[in-house]
C-alpha cells in the first residue's frame, strides 16, 4: 500500500490546490472536511499561508482563496519559459534590421523587458531586462491591448497611466486611445515615435497565448534618424516573429 506523505509541505500543497480547483472562496471547515484534517490544524496552516500571500481570507465570508503571491509565481515562470522561446526570435529580428530587438509584457501600468537582443551599433536603443518604462507610452501596451476586448480599451486608460506617461504620450484623451488601439487592430503592430523615448522609434506586434489572447509583445526599438525610413520593413518584420513566437508557444503547450 503507497504511503500518504504526511508532511506540513504537502498538507499546505493540498490545500492551496483545493482552493485553486474551487470556483468559490472555501472556508475552514469545508476544507479541513474535504481534505479529511484536523480542524484546527487546517485553521493554523490558512493562516500561516494567509500571512505569506499564498491564500487570501475574505474579511466578509471569511472564506479562503489562492493569493496575490500564487498569482505573481505563476507570472514569472510563464514569462521565464516566455523569454526562452523568443530568444532565438529575437536574435534573427536584431540581426536582420541591425536594431535592439525585445520582448516585454505589461504590468499594471508598466511594460517590463523579459528578453532583449541589443543593437550591434554603438549608438542605438538599449534595452535591458527588467526595465520598466511607463505602459501608456508604449507600442508594447498598444499591441496588447489592441487584442484585448474593445469594451476595456477606455477603462484601461486612467489619469494616473497618462500621468505616469508624461508629455512625451502623444494620446492624451481616452478617445484618442480607443482611436490609437483600433489602428493597431487594423494594421497588427503598433508605431511610436518619440513617445518611449525622445529621437526613438518603436515597433510592437502582440504574441499570443495558447488560448489566443496576448500575453506580450515583440519590439525594435531604433534611433529615428537611421530608422524612419525603415519603419514598414519594421512592421513587417516584427509581426512575422511575433506570430513565430507564437507559433513556438502553441507547438509547446
Amino acid at each position: 500500500m503507497a504511503r500518504t506523505n504526511t508532511s506540513g509541505l504537502a498538507r499546505d500543497i493540498a490545500i492551496v490546490e483545493l482552493l485553486a480547483d474551487s470556483t468559490e472562496p472555501l472556508g475552514v471547515s469545508a476544507i479541513a472536511r474535504t481534505l479529511n484534517r484536523d480542524l484546527t490544524q487546517t485553521s493554523r496552516a490558512l493562516s500561516t499561508l494567509a500571512e505569506a500571500g499564498i491564500v487570501h481570507r475574505d474579511p466578509v465570508t471569511r472564506g479562503y482563496r489562492p493569493g496575490w503571491r500564487i498569482a505573481a509565481i505563476g507570472a514569472r515562470s510563464m514569462e521565464a519559459r516566455l523569454a526562452e522561446l523568443a530568444r532565438p526570435h529575437l536574435r534573427n529580428l536584431a540581426s536582420t534590421l541591425n536594431e535592439t530587438a525585445m520582448l516585454a509584457v505589461v504590468r499594471s501600468s508598466q511594460t517590463i523587458v523579459i528578453a532583449a537582443q541589443i543593437s550591434p551599433h554603438g549608438l542605438g536603443a538599449y534595452a535591458r531586462i527588467g526595465s520598466s518604462y511607463p505602459a501608456a507610452s508604449s507600442s508594447t501596451a498598444q499591441a496588447i491591448m489592441a487584442g484585448e476586448p474593445e469594451g476595456s480599451w477606455e477603462e484601461w486608460f486612467t489619469e494616473d497611466r497618462l500621468a505616469e506617461a508624461g508629455e512625451r504620450c502623444a494620446v492624451r484623451t481616452p478617445g484618442e486611445w480607443v482611436a490609437r488601439l483600433q489602428s493597431v487592430r487594423d494594421t497588427g503592430a503598433a508605431v511610436t515615435f518619440g513617445e518611449y523615448e525622445e529621437g526613438v522609434v518603436n515597433i510592437s506586434a502582440a504574441v499570443r497565448g495558447p488560448v489566443g489572447r496576448p500575453i506580450a509583445a515583440v519590439s525594435i526599438s531604433a534611433p529615428e534618424f537611421r530608422f524612419a525610413d525603415q519603419v514598414d520593413t519594421g512592421v513587417r518584420l516584427v509581426k512575422r516573429t511575433a506570430m513565430r513566437v507564437t507559433e513556438a508557444i502553441t507547438l509547446r503547450e
